[in-house]
C-alpha cells in the first residue's frame, strides 16, 4: 500500500538532526513528486547547508540525506552537486534532440521544381 505523504524538513538545520533523521528511516523509502520539484529542494537544501564550504564528513552526511529523499543514485547526486557548485543554481537540462540534416533545401526544391520533367514525356521525345 502506497500513501503520500507531504513533508516539512524547515526545522531540520543542523548536521545531528540530519543524522537522526536518517537513522529513524532507514525502512522508509520516499519518492519525488517530480522532477523540476527535485531539483529545486536540492538547490535550497545545498544552500541551506553551505554545502560548499562544510567539512568533507558533512557533505556525506548532506549527500545521504539528499539520496534518501529524492531517490537519486550517488552518481547523479554527483552531477546535480557538481552542478551546483560551479553555477550556484541547479537547473535542468534541455533534450537537445539529433536532427539529421535535410536533403534538399527550400532553394534546391525551388530550382528541381524549374527543370522540366523528362519523365513524363513519351519514350523517344526531348
Amino acid at each position: 500500500m502506497m500513501m503520500v505523504i507531504m513533508m516539512n524538513d524547515s526545522k531540520l538545520n543542523s548536521m545531528a538532526q540530519i543524522k537522526s533523521f536518517l537513522a529513524q528511516t532507514k525502512e522508509i523509502e520516499f519518492n519525488k513528486k517530480s522532477k523540476k520539484e527535485a531539483y529545486r529542494w536540492i538547490e535550497e537544501t545545498l544552500r541551506k547547508f553551505t554545502y560548499v564550504i562544510i567539512s568533507k564528513k558533512e557533505k556525506g552526511l548532506i549527500r545521504r540525506y539528499l539520496m534518501k529523499i529524492t531517490g537519486y543514485s550517488k552518481s547523479q547526486l554527483t552531477r546535480h552537486i557538481s552542478q551546483y557548485c560551479t553555477t550556484g543554481e541547479l537547473k535542468i537540462k534541455e533534450y537537445d534532440r539529433h536532427k539529421f540534416q535535410k536533403k534538399y533545401t527550400p532553394q534546391d526544391i525551388q530550382l528541381l521544381s524549374k527543370q522540366p520533367s523528362y519523365t513524363m514525356l513519351p519514350m523517344g521525345l526531348p
